[in-house]
């Protein structure tokens, strides 16, 4: 339970456990990004990187934008959605033909093509 009420400027947080108050000592870590980068489509972007910051990305990125794929850095994290998605037809496979990674929206077709470019080198 939050006994006192956190504000912008607080350096610590008052809170209740089990009859005891506690009260955080050191500064409260920063608990969101700018606006601007809600829904980031690589999850190294963000200012803040902890965990309510990566799920609330992620949360974004598929219940309101509808994209399962989201990178952090070169690593693809995808949401399973349970459903058949058209993103994987040939015109797709051809869209990521040739790009780089980080041109196009996050997605396995891009990774692939990264990985098929560093084989050739």
């Amino acid at each position: 339970e939050i006994i006192k009420d956190y504000k912008e400027g607080d350096k610590s947080l008052h809170l209740k456990l089990e009859d005891e108050t506690y009260k955080t000592r050191n500064e409260l870590p920063f608990l969101r990004n700018p606006d601007i980068l809600v829904g980031e489509n690589d999850l190294t972007a963000l200012s803040y990187l902890h965990e309510p910051a990566v799920l609330h990305n992620l949360k974004v990125r598929f219940l309101e934008s509808n994209h399962i794929y989201t990178y952090c850095g070169i690593v693809l994290v995808a949401i399973n959605p349970y459903e058949q998605l058209p993103i994987y037809e040939q015109d797709v496979i051809y869209a990521y033909s040739g790009q780089n990674m980080g041109d196009m929206d996050p997605h396995i077709f891009a990774v692939a093509e990264e990985a098929y470019k560093q084989m050739a080198r």
